[in-house]
């Protein structure tokens, strides 16, 4: 497991098989498609934003699993600039690690970095010249110290409208330095050179500076549990809890911030900090009195989970006097967002009513303001005296026709097997829809998927035992819409 530790405080080797790993992928030209990936972004995606600190926390994983491969150990970790004891005179800017401060005309002449050993580019790709620094020369001349770290990590909630540069109260813009005491900000200007434009990366202490700003914002994490990301919902696209994430490509793990708030489940550890782990979601029994909780804290999320054990019509509920906001995940994945709603109960309480295969459901409540607090209950029920019939498709019978009329909505389908056999199981119009089978008589073991078996229609082709099976199909897009058909047929 890598752990990130304080530059400052690296062992010779350690120094050592860092600067390696970075001119390797120098060398690979891999480090300046990183600089060019954060060059290029649009500003607004990436900076004066909610998904500041989720996108570089993913920036920086993408370029420690590269760092791992080039030198061959699955430990190493980018090390963290602790900015109160990370001066000029401090040793991470060495010979052996950094190298220090530009000459009179900011050209990096020390280290491994230096003029003739490096060269940063423009956001074209081109060559640029020599690194530059100029510490402390572009009217911020001292780094953060502890205590207005400190005064940042108490700040609550995570961010609040317009979800911006003037976003107040807000953790994530206090962290970024557009109000408060200037964290984030701060380090780049105090650099200076090559530190100062969007190809900032180029110096690879931009990657140390994100680095102590994402262990800042994993303790705050640690400290306020249940403080979610904010906005979940109603901001800025690119901006939402489940939104794919401007400039992120796919990798390893997703590109939305949902992905990556879970700094343990991703393997992240900074030296002494010992991983902990997340709160569990509290279970609500289907049926049952509603729960009764409590938004304490501005920007609290509280989350619940439970249980469908059939195909069926459920609503789940919140009541009471507080303003609720409510967003449904799953089956059995809490990062998959179902759907979502702010008022459609009594008064101001959230409501969502739909059919609901079996499986586990996850609920994130929080209040529609960020910045206030309020008690509720919430619970869900079974709609009907019983579940819901499941349509059957009969083999090599009549299509069944339907449509895909929601976001995130999908439709399951039932079929009986009695000869073990090839069977297809296909969709047809014009529709982009995505099709997993289910079975035999479970609805939750997956045992085939498809997106494009024939044009944009799924189709599974497979031997099947005999048994009731079930197949889900949903619009390939998450918000797509549009009818199809379906059938199942032997051969």
């Amino acid at each position: 497991m890598a752990i990130r530790k304080d530059a400052n405080t690296l062992t010779s080797a350690e120094r050592a098989e860092f600067v390696a790993a970075i001119q390797a992928l120098k060398a690979e030209g891999i480090y300046d498609q990183f600089v060019l990936r954060h060059a290029n972004a649009s500003m607004g995606d990436i900076h004066r934003c909610s998904a500041f600190l989720p996108w570089h926390r993913r920036f920086i994983f993408d370029l420690e699993l590269e760092l791992q491969r080039v030198s061959g150990n699955p430990n190493l970790g980018i090390p963290y600039w602790n900015w109160p004891s990370g001066g000029a005179n401090a040793s991470m800017w060495n010979d052996d690690l950094l190298g220090g401060n530009g000459d009179a005309g900011g050209v990096v002449r020390t280290g491994p970095f230096r003029a003739g050993q490096w060269t940063v580019i423009n956001s074209s790709g081109l060559p640029a010249g020599p690194l530059m620094r100029e510490f402390g020369q572009n009217g911020l001349p001292t780094l953060p110290t502890q205590a207005e770290i400190n005064q940042v990590m108490a700040i609550m909630p995570y961010d609040v409208p317009p979800w911006n540069m003037n976003s107040n109260p807000s953790f994530r813009n206090q962290l970024e330095g557009w109000i408060g005491p200037n964290l984030h900000n701060r380090g780049h200007v105090w650099v200076g050179g090559s530190m100062l434009p969007m190809t900032s990366p180029n110096d690879p202490v931009f990657f140390m500076n994100h680095c102590m700003v994402d262990k800042i914002w994993h303790e705050w994490q640690l400290r306020f549990p249940n403080q979610g990301y904010l906005p979940a919902n109603g901001g800025p696209f690119g901006q939402n809890l489940t939104d794919p994430m401007g400039s992120t490509p796919s990798g390893q793990i997703g590109a939305r911030p949902i992905d990556v708030l879970d700094s343990t489940a991703l393997g992240i550890v900074y030296d002494g900090i010992a991983p902990q782990p997340q709160p569990q979601p509290l279970l609500i029994v289907v049926g049952a009195n509603p729960t009764q909780a409590d938004i304490s804290t501005p920007g609290e999320t509280d989350v619940f989970r439970f249980d469908i054990p059939t195909f069926g019509p459920h609503t789940m509920f919140t009541t009471g006097p507080s303003d609720t906001f409510m967003t449904l995940f799953g089956p059995n994945d809490p990062n998959v967002e179902v759907t979502s709603d702010d008022d459609a109960g009594e008064n101001f309480n959230s409501q969502i009513t739909r059919n609901l295969s079996a499986g586990t459901y996850y609920l994130r409540i929080r209040l529609y303001t960020p910045n206030s607090t309020g008690n509720y209950a919430v619970g869900v029920r079974s709609d009907g005296t019983g579940p819901s019939p499941i349509p059957e498709l009969i083999v090599d019978g009549v299509s069944i026709n339907a449509a895909i009329s929601a976001a995130n909505e999908s439709d399951v389908y039932r079929f009986n097997i009695t000869t073990e056999n090839i069977y297809t199981i296909e969709t047809s119009g014009t529709t982009d829809t995505f099709m997993t089978l289910h079975g035999p008589n479970s609805q939750i073991p997956e045992i085939d998927r498809n997106d494009d078996g024939v044009a944009l229609n799924a189709r599974i082709r497979r031997q099947l035992s005999p048994g009731e099976y079930f197949a889900r199909v949903r619009h390939y897009s998450p918000i797509g819409t549009g009818s199809y058909s379906i059938r199942v047929s032997q051969g």
